[in-house]
């Protein structure tokens, strides 16, 4: 070890207290003292950490030790999180700076260095004299892969993991839809100023992630110029390599992407494992696909969802269970209490504890209808296709929704009075209908020219004719499909009660930026080229062919 133990100060005490009371945690056990170490690499790099112990009596030992990697710094925020107020309650914790990020050496390329590193951090813990023989993992976001590429190996000695907002298969979230998912390019934004902590709070604090809307507009600008790889290489200059790696490697079957894929993790993991997702958080969709491939495989894992966006479900509205998790499976003191799966039912605006998730319900079917209503009642044999226009030009706009900076709960009102969009909007219901797990899209439909991506969204609309969104979901098309076929979509898991009065809505457009790189049209890369063509969508409609399947676990409602 490097360095000598400090006592915690007054100041980050009084953070401790006054941040554990927001959190909603218990009181502290303790006091603790921070060292700031070195951990050498195989290849001969020294990666910085800061090593939290616990000042307990002689009498009482430790309540297990956390290990967390991270690429965002170890300053007094981001350490409060992920460390001290663990430390404050008797576990030891070794927070990890990411190689080359704050101080640890090497170069920082995302998604490949962390199998390796994780394994060696495990080495230099087993040497050291306070080892207690196991340890548990923690972390959200990157913080989160981290683990999982840990858990690619899974070391004998892991014991369990806390991963809220995390994604395990970076090609997935960055080509998954068949178009570039720009929050790449706002995410590598942020870690291309990585460095020390010293310089301007407020400069980093805009480059969090949920918080770039106090950043400069110049990478919206970036990205909104085409070509796009072209117009954010001029904004980037030669930082952020990585970016442009991605962008040119659309496969995800690709063998550049092989490293940064942790699918083999979820396959070979075996010890409890706490997931935390939110509505509206960048990868809700890979936090579910976890939950469900380690429960089929009967691993020991819970659940928690709650109304939030990628930042609120990082653990900020969940450290009370996420201490709970710990106490039962680290230190074993105490009981996690709670169902497999705590889903927060929004319209309900409350909490459902579920034996598992998604919960098996019946379905019910409803179909698209001639002047963009949304009926129990199939159309008639003639009923007349409804049509949009997307033009690249004037991209349709994300509104809300899974965004990493701008996500949430939204008014999306804006959706239904655009000329590039169907609005499908059903009758006020009679009585409460609610939707839980995973809604489903059959469309059939048609683009001119065949280069065409779909946007669709489930949304709310209120008595007061204000709609807000659901859940949603993005494809990019195969130009060679038979469009004489109906379309089979999957939106993302939801729960959702929509209250008597209410009116349900299915959103249909060509494009959602600058969530997605939008589709221009032609054979031509959509990143590297600059030439567009308009696009028009037609939707058939006749004969019900058209629908909006809804998993119902209510359904009391009368849909004309």
């Amino acid at each position: 070890m490097s360095n000598q133990p400090v006592k915690r100060g007054y100041s980050a005490a009084t953070l401790d207290y006054v941040g554990a009371r927001y959190l909603g945690v218990a009181e502290e056990k303790c006091s603790y003292t921070s060292q700031e170490v070195r951990i050498p690499m195989r290849d001969g790099i020294n990666l910085v950490a800061d090593f939290y112990n616990p000042i307990l009596p002689n009498d009482q030992e430790p309540a297990g030790l956390l290990m967390v990697q991270c690429c965002y710094g170890r300053g007094s925020g981001i350490s409060f999180f992920n460390a001290r107020i663990f430390a404050a309650r008797g576990y030891r914790v070794l927070f990890v700076s990411t190689r080359g990020t704050y101080g640890s050496e090497g170069d920082f390329n995302p998604a490949v260095n962390e199998q390796n590193d994780s394994q060696d951090i495990v080495k230099w813990m087993r040497q050291q004299p306070w080892y207690p023989g196991t340890f548990a993992t923690l972390g959200c976001s990157y913080l989160g892969y981290s683990q999982w590429a840990l858990l690619r190996d899974p070391p004998e000695d892991c014991i369990a993991a806390v991963i809220p907002v995390a994604l395990h298969d970076q090609a997935w979230h960055a080509w998954g839809t068949g178009s570039f998912r720009l929050d790449r390019a706002t995410w590598s934004d942020l870690m291309s100023r990585i460095g020390d902590e010293s310089g301007n709070f407020l400069t980093r604090l805009a480059n969090l992630p949920g918080l770039s809307f106090l950043r400069s507009t110049e990478l919206d600008e970036a990205a909104a110029g085409l070509p796009l790889e072209a117009s954010l290489k001029n904004y980037f200059n030669d930082k952020a390599p990585w970016l442009f790696d991605y962008m040119d490697h659309p496969n995800v079957d690709d063998p550049y992407w092989a490293k940064r894929r942790q699918q083999i993790a979820l396959e070979k993991v075996n010890i409890p494992i706490l997931l935390i997702s939110g509505w509206y958080d960048t990868f809700t969709t890979q936090t579910m696909h976890q939950y469900k491939h380690l429960s089929d495989r009967g691993v020991n894992v819970s659940l928690i969802v709650g109304p939030w966006t990628h930042p609120q479900g990082s653990g900020l509205r969940s450290m009370p269970e996420i201490m709970d998790f710990l106490a039962e499976h680290v230190a074993k003191t105490g009981k996690y209490g709670r169902s497999k799966a705590r889903i927060f039912i929004t319209g309900a605006e409350d909490w459902s504890s579920l034996p598992d998730w998604p919960p098996q319900v019946p379905s019910r079917t409803l179909y698209l209808q001639t002047n963009t209503g949304i009926g129990s009642e199939q159309p008639a044999q003639d009923a007349a296709p409804s049509s949009f226009v997307f033009d690249p030009r004037n991209p349709t706009p994300s509104i809300g929704g899974n965004q990493m900076a701008t996500g949430g709960r939204v008014d999306d009102s804006a959706y239904g009075e655009r000329s590039d969009v169907l609005a499908f909007t059903s009758e006020p219901l009679s009585q409460d209908l609610e939707v839980i797990g995973v809604p489903s899209v059959q469309l059939s439909h048609s683009s001119d020219p065949p280069f065409a991506d779909l946007f669709l969204r489930l949304s709310e609309v209120n008595s007061k004719g204000v709609s807000h969104n659901i859940t949603d979901m993005y494809q990019g098309l195969d130009p060679n499909r038979d469009m004489s076929q109906p379309l089979k979509l999957n939106l993302q898991a939801c729960a959702h009660r929509f209250r008597a009065g209410t009116r349900i809505r299915l959103v249909v457009s060509g494009g959602s930026f600058p969530m997605y790189a939008r589709n221009l049209g032609t054979a031509e890369d959509r990143v590297s080229s600059d030439r567009t063509v308009p696009q028009k969508h037609t939707v058939s409609l006749a004969k019900g062919v058209s629908q909006l399947i809804l998993p119902v676990s209510h359904d009391g409602a009368s849909v004309v």
